[in-house]
């Protein structure tokens, strides 16, 4: 199962079709309770992927508290790479990788796959 935090519909339809062709399962939302309390199965989630762009998220508090719940998940975050001051936010809050944007769209389908 992968989880995904996002506002971005069209974003949102590319990723999803990867997830399916890859045979996962995909839960999204906009805030980390929500997307958690909709995970049936946290011990199943396999990745959580963040998108930058949603800028409600404090990443100080939110990629810590997903990491608690989805203890047995890589956090991986991306969002646009003049965004700089956020890549590095969300790497010194804990995420495990981060990736611009465009890095995570021209590697969608292996990220989704592993």
């Amino acid at each position: 199962m992968i989880v995904l935090l996002t506002n971005d519909l069209m974003f949102q339809s590319r990723i999803s079709g990867a997830v399916k062709s890859a045979g996962k399962v995909l839960v999204v939302d906009r805030t980390v309770e929500r997307v958690v309390q909709r995970s049936e199965q946290p011990s199943e989630v396999t990745l959580v992927l963040i998108d930058l762009t949603l800028d409600s998220l404090q990443l100080a508090e939110s990629i810590p508290q997903l990491k608690l719940a989805f203890a047995s998940a890589k956090v991986l975050a991306f969002g646009p790479h003049v965004d700089v001051d956020r890549l590095s936010e969300a790497h010194e809050s804990g995420a495990d990788a981060v990736l611009t944007r465009g890095q995570f769209d021209r590697d969608l389908a292996k990220i989704v796959g592993e």
